[in-house]
């Protein structure tokens, strides 16, 4: 890798950079604001052109084994995708927006280039996750499904309810799904937790959380729980208990756990130290997207496409 305070500039404004352990010669693709995707070596490097597989903004997206899972969305054109892309093989290049509006009948429906699978989705994908040797997926108002990597169901589960907080605004609204050891835990905006089996999806227990704001999004291990306001706001919970409160300048766009001791939170224009003797700060000019760690060392993915080293545990 590259040496303290060196910056490395992707190819375009990045969302996302997913690393990918179990491909060889690959170290991460590289997830881009309009649906471009980029494999990179392990220094950050593009191994080839980027690509863009399908006209639309990716929403969802993980690794599982050698193969991409993604969701795409036009809420415009009110079109959803749910594609595997190949990572041993470079990305390639889809039809453009203009061609959508054509093919609106299911029968020549478009579906992004490359794929080794793909469906098109009659509901809004909100939220997906890993899971074994497969992966899940909760469409609005349809229900939570389990495939494995072939594109082939496993199971499926009720849409999830939250009858104590129907009250609420968007109560009923999924943002997060978590893997645990042997469960998945489905999170909606107001703090209800839906525990499923990962064997067969049934339910296995439930819970609410009291937040004062709307949840964004959820990271856990085994003990503790982070949970994300849209606010930027952050709750720390271990064991169940409350363990700190935390407010910041605005959305929190990441966590990460470091060490196994403490939390690394991609801010607004701040990274986010918090660890159990405190929080440290340091601040930034453009927004942090996401932290990740390369040969024991901190790097932070800023919102105009560039990696930089990160001193915030220096």
């Amino acid at each position: 890798m590259g040496g303290k305070g060196e910056s490395i500039q992707l190819p375009f404004r990045t969302l996302k950079i997913i690393e990918t352990p179990e491909v060889q010669g690959v170290h991460a693709i590289a997830i881009g604001v309009d649906g471009e995707l980029c494999r990179l070596d392990e220094d950050w490097i593009p191994i080839e052109a980027y690509a863009r597989p399908f006209p639309m903004s990716i929403q969802h997206a993980i690794v599982v084994g050698d193969v991409l899972i993604a969701t795409w969305i036009d809420r415009e054109l009110m079109l959803a995708r749910m594609g595997c892309m190949p990572l041993d093989k470079p990305f390639r290049n889809g039809v453009e927006r203009g061609d959508l509006r054509i093919a609106r009948e299911l029968e020549h429906a478009i579906l992004p280039e490359g794929a080794v699978w793909a469906h098109v989705l009659d509901a809004e994908p909100l939220a997906l996750t890993g899971m074994d040797d497969g992966f899940a997926f909760v469409l609005w108002n349809r229900g939570i499904y389990a495939f494995d990597v072939t594109g082939v169901e496993r199971w499926r589960a009720s849409p999830p309810e939250w009858p104590e907080l129907s009250h609420l605004p968007m109560s009923q609204e999924t943002v997060a799904l978590l893997e645990t050891t042997s469960t998945i835990e489905v999170w909606s905006r107001a703090g209800g937790c839906l525990r499923l089996s990962k064997s067969n999806g049934s339910k296995i227990g439930s819970a609410h959380f009291e937040l004062e704001g709307g949840l964004s999004n959820v990271y856990g291990t085994e003990t503790e729980r982070l949970l994300l306001l849209s606010d930027g706001r952050c709750y720390q919970y271990r064991d169940g208990a409350r363990v700190a409160d935390l407010s910041t300048k605005g959305p929190i766009q990441h966590a990460l756990r470091m060490n196994q001791e403490f939390w690394v939170l991609s801010g607004w224009r701040e990274e986010i130290a918090l660890r159990n003797t405190g929080v440290e700060v340091l601040k930034q000019d453009e927004v942090v997207v996401q932290h990740l760690v390369n040969d024991e060392q901190l790097w932070l993915l800023t919102n105009d496409g560039y990696l930089h080293h990160s001193f915030l545990t220096e």
